[in-house]
């Protein structure tokens, strides 16, 4: 079934631009500080763990001079640079926040290239929230308009970068552009980001986990071009050769991507994460948690795993010796099998259960070989992160555990504390070294960020 119709690209790029602190609902404020809050903690600990991450911010540092913090490293350069290297750290260690009803991760390409953009034009604190909220929600609705995951493990991968339209659009506003201009923008980013599934595939590639530089980058780069007067092409969503006819093989609804357009803000409704990981490995992880908490395991103990998944994440659990064995941090991350193992081991998972010592843990790696998968054909958009584990023990016995919304989703949210101290710890890990009470400083000032007449000292 096509979408039909015209006038999405130009109704989202017109709401972009409309966008304004005062509009926006309370709760909407909230969520968008507290997902700046989270993204800008998830980057600085990229900033001290992520190796794939150095030659960005070297890119960055070599370049000119500018007034856009380059996160954790104590270094300014210019807006499309400056959003080149946060972005990579944005999903590197793959800690940001997700939408779990498209699953995409708006804020890691929208918070990059809007905060580069915002302290290079000494943009205030309610501009750069507007922005955000904008953008964010500009991502999600792009995604909802998928009638079902647009993904070909022999094609193109299409979600990792739905971030770059978002950020065009938050950038866009920021800039000041009309909606006609931002319309141009999405048409220009449509040339400029692109994915192959082979990125997925391939053990070594770095892809994964640095691709929001390239959304971020992008996202600068083409609303700026539209800015100063750069045509691209009208209708860059809907059109007939535009985002969706490329990319849409299952067809699109417009009227998914609009409905409840300027009342209800996606962005303030993704999920913060607990654990480092794929968000597709959270319910397994919750659910082997809550195992061992109710029944005391040893690793010994474990007999067989059983998953149960949505076909959107089956990709988690195979190939089967990948899974069971990765070789990096990326690849860990993104299995079921392996999350499983950490969680069962040491009853946690936590940014040091990644590092390159750790992924050849003998009692992970005995659980993760231990552990298959079926897939439930039901569990899909919505149902996507839902999962269902089952542990068959050496004494005869079964466990059994399902979770059907994981930890930090909207109506299982993550206590306000919980998440403060996930930002402290997180930027523990800062390259540059950061007391507490610097750390505690920028928490308060995004805390208060719709009063920051500008951002540019945001990290200092």
């Amino acid at each position: 079934m096509s979408g039909g119709g015209t006038g999405l690209s130009s109704a989202l790029a017109a709401h972009a631009a409309s966008v304004r602190i005062g509009s926006l609902p309370d709760a909407v404020v909230e969520a968008t500080r507290t997902s700046i809050l989270d993204q800008c903690g998830v980057i600085l600990a990229a900033s001290g763990l992520a190796a794939p991450c150095a030659p960005f911010v070297r890119i960055a540092r070599e370049g000119a001079a500018g007034r856009a913090a380059v996160i954790g490293h104590g270094l300014r350069s210019t807006a499309e640079l400056a959003a080149f290297a946060n972005g990579a750290m944005a999903h590197a260690l793959d800690f940001e926040d997700t939408h779990d009803a498209t699953l995409v991760h708006p804020h890691a390409a929208v918070l990059p290239a809007a905060l580069a953009v915002a302290q290079a034009r000494g943009a205030s604190g309610a501009e750069l929230l507007a922005a955000v909220a904008a953008g964010a929600d500009v991502a999600c609705r792009i995604a909802l308009a998928f009638e079902d995951s647009p993904e070909d493990p022999d094609g193109f991968t299409v979600v990792p970068l739905i971030g770059a339209y978002g950020a065009t659009a938050a950038v866009g506003r920021l800039l000041g552009a009309t909606p006609e201009r931002i319309e141009q923008a999405l048409s220009l980013v449509l040339g400029m980001v692109a994915g192959s599934a082979a990125a997925q595939r391939d053990p070594g590639s770095h892809w994964r986990a640095v691709r929001d530089a390239f959304n971020a980058r992008a996202a600068v780069t083409a609303a700026t071009l539209a800015q100063l007067g750069v045509e691209g092409f009208r209708q860059p969503l809907e059109g007939r050769a535009g985002y969706y006819a490329l990319y849409a093989r299952r067809g699109w609804s417009a009227e998914a991507a609009l409905r409840g357009l300027g009342e209800r803000f996606e962005g303030a409704a993704v999920s913060f994460k607990p654990w480092p990981s794929c968000r597709g490995t959270h319910a397994f992880v919750e659910a082997a948690l809550a195992l061992v908490a109710a029944h005391p395991l040893r690793p010994e103990d474990v007999r067989a795993i059983h998953v149960r998944v949505s076909p959107f994440f089956r990709t988690l659990c195979e190939p089967q010796a990948l899974r069971a064995r990765p070789g990096t941090a990326t690849d860990a991350k993104f299995s079921i099998p392996f999350t499983v193992g950490i969680a069962l081991a040491k009853g946690r998972v936590v940014l040091e259960d990644f590092a390159d010592d750790a992924l050849h843990d003998a009692r992970v790696r005995a659980i993760a070989a231990a552990t298959r998968f079926e897939v439930c054909g039901a569990w899909r958009g919505d149902a996507s992160t839902r999962g269902a584990l089952r542990i068959e023990l050496a004494d005869g016995r079964t466990l059994a555990h399902e979770v059907v919304a994981p930890l930090g989703h909207p109506s299982n949210p993550m206590p306000a504390d919980v998440l403060r101290r996930k930002f402290r710890d997180c930027a523990a890990h800062a390259a540059e070294p950061m007391p507490a009470e610097r750390i505690e400083r920028i928490a308060a000032r995004i805390d208060a960020l719709e009063t920051q007449p500008d951002v540019v000292d945001l990290f200092d």
